[in-house]
């Protein structure tokens, strides 16, 4: 079967591609309907605006090439023919401007998805799925759809899976140009920060890394930047919990009881830092996921000596508290904590019982908005998977936190008063 290579383009314009129909004077599929293509003479990135040019008239000033993917084999039995196709996308500023040679009969621009509806040439829509954003909306849909559904990691584990995603993003992309890249981008973190509001740590790492994308302005360049980029915020995230924990041996007395709600990647960490002050653990079990067996475990795994209870108990229980130990998953700029649901009770309680309420957390939870945080609801059937008819039941996942409640927030900086949060910068 010989292999051939060519070269296609698609022309874009508001929206609709140009799709051209080829004539009876071409050598293989006449009639049918195909983007600019020709048989590769050379290097593809600078045949393209050859073909371009002899089947439009088009000039390199008349379009922006904004992608282009590896090639695709599109086999041809019949022909005995495998065709490397080599796709490029490309933006026309003013479709007027096209005039057709003989290769083609007529053009006419149409939704992308009509190109599976029409009899084109073969692979054609194959070829198209790969120089367009289709392949970037189904990554981004796939990584989404993993993060609705993770119930076990914590905000911050979750904050440094989305700057992975960011980093493998750059490294897949077909985007030809830096602005095109940085849309993509923009474009995957607005879908990321959707679909777990309540994490605010997500938002603020996803913020701070569009920030800091400079100009650049080769794409290889900024392919490669970004990553280094997307590095540096994944090691500052990573260290910043390690800092925010060493201050936890000023202020948790040796020999403390302490109470623990959930999990949390930060306490899981915070742990020795207990072990070593002598301390000992009640842990609540965390209804309905019950990630408070997860943090028991791991605590009696380092011999701590630990107590698990129900959620019901708390009040109970509470008297006998010295600090209640939380993380958090955001905190907005009045000192407001967002944490999983059951942890506004723990500090109201612990609160009238006399018990101090430490949050262990990372200036990135600190919100970077001004508006409120919605607060995540999760699925009906973890709580009761099928309750009889005219029982609705609601699983709330996360609830505020209010700063009277709050002793003290422990960042990687230090250790502040709730009140003092709005006067903080990220």
């Amino acid at each position: 079967m010989n292999e051939i290579h060519v070269v296609t383009v698609f022309l874009y314009h508001t929206g609709k591609i140009a799709l051209v129909r080829r004539s009876a004077r071409v050598g293989t599929y006449q009639g049918r309907w195909s983007g600019i293509s020709g048989y590769l003479e050379g290097d593809p990135d600078e045949h393209f605006p050859v073909e371009i040019a002899e089947e439009t008239s088009l000039q390199r000033g008349d379009y922006t090439l904004l992608r282009k993917a590896e090639p695709v084999c599109v086999l041809d039995e019949e022909l005995g023919r495998k065709w490397m196709v080599h796709p490029f996308l490309c933006e026309v500023a003013d479709p007027s401007r096209i005039t057709l040679d003989w290769e083609n009969l007529e053009l006419k621009w149409v939704a992308p998805l009509t190109i599976r509806e029409i009899n084109t040439v073969p692979g054609l829509w194959e070829v198209y799925e790969t120089v367009s954003e289709i392949a970037l909306e189904n990554e981004i849909s796939a990584f989404v759809q993993q993060l609705k559904e993770d119930k076990t990691s914590g905000a911050r584990q979750l904050a440094l899976f989305s700057l992975n995603f960011i980093a493998n993003l750059c490294r897949i992309s077909n985007a030809a140009k830096t602005e095109v890249l940085i849309a993509d981008i923009a474009r995957a973190n607005d879908r990321i920060r959707s679909v777990r509001p309540s994490m605010i740590i997500i938002d603020t790492t996803l913020e701070l890394l569009m920030r800091d994308i400079p100009r650049y302005r080769d794409i290889s360049e900024a392919q490669s930047g970004i990553r280094a980029l997307v590095q540096w915020h994944r090691e500052e995230l990573e260290s910043a919990v390690e800092k925010s924990i060493e201050h936890l041996k000023d202020i948790i007395p040796d020999g403390a009881k302490v109470l623990l709600h959930s999990y949390s990647s930060s306490i899981e960490k915070a742990l020795l830092i207990l072990k070593d002050k002598g301390c000992s653990l009640v842990i609540t079990e965390s209804r309905p996921g019950l990630e408070g067996r997860r943090t028991a475990t791991q605590a009696a795994e380092l011999s701590l000596n630990v107590e698990l209870i129900t959620d019901a108990s708390l009040f109970h229980i509470l008297k006998d508290v010295d600090i209640v130990l939380m993380g958090a998953d955001g905190i907005e700029k009045d000192g407001t904590v967002i944490n999983k649901m059951g942890s506004a009770m723990i500090a109201w309680c612990a609160q009238a019982l006399g018990a101090k309420v430490y949050i262990l957390a990372e200036r990135r939870k600190i919100t970077l908005r001004d508006e409120a945080f919605p607060l995540e609801e999760g699925d009906p059937y973890e709580v009761w998977d099928s309750p009889p008819s005219g029982v609705s039941v609601k699983n709330i996942y996360f609830e505020k936190v209010p700063p009277a409640c709050i002793c003290w927030i422990i960042l990687e900086r230090g250790v502040v008063k709730p009140q003092e949060i709005m006067q903080m910068t990220v």
